[in-house]
């Protein structure tokens, strides 16, 4: 098996548990003190990340703005969901926020120049559709 299809994989199962677990912290917990244990979460994981794969870490701050970017993004979406979750089902957040890549999507075709097929377009259309079906209550 390919690595990047076993990544891919592991991902999924990762990003699957980040969408389901906070649900159950937010039954118990406001969703500011969910995220700040969130937070001690990911950078409990960052240090180990460092740690153990010891990563020689870049200087360029074209590569740096971004990345610290990526985690401001990251946090405040994370920030948002929690909110959601607590007054809505995760089998609806869940795959709603999922069709994230769709901005991630618009944006490469903007900045990067980045062409879709007919396929792709078309992918885009059918999971915007699944969401609004996923959605209805």
């Amino acid at each position: 098996m390919k690595d990047w299809l076993v990544y891919s994989m592991l991902a999924i199962l990762a990003w699957g548990l980040w969408a389901f677990l906070p649900k159950l912290a937010v039954n118990w917990l406001d969703p500011k003190s969910a995220f700040t244990y969130e937070v001690i979460g990911g950078a409990c994981t960052g240090l180990l990340v460092y740690l153990f794969l010891r990563p020689e870490l870049g200087t360029e701050i074209r590569g740096i703005v971004p990345s610290v970017l990526t985690g401001v993004a990251g946090y405040l979406g994370l920030l948002f969901f929690m909110f959601a979750l607590r007054t809505g089902k995760v089998s609806v957040i869940a795959p709603l926020t999922a069709v994230y890549p769709v901005v991630s999507i618009v944006l490469a075709f903007i900045f990067f120049r980045e062409k879709l097929n007919l396929a792709q377009m078309a992918g885009i259309v059918l999971a915007v559709c699944s969401v609004i079906l996923i959605s209805q209550e």
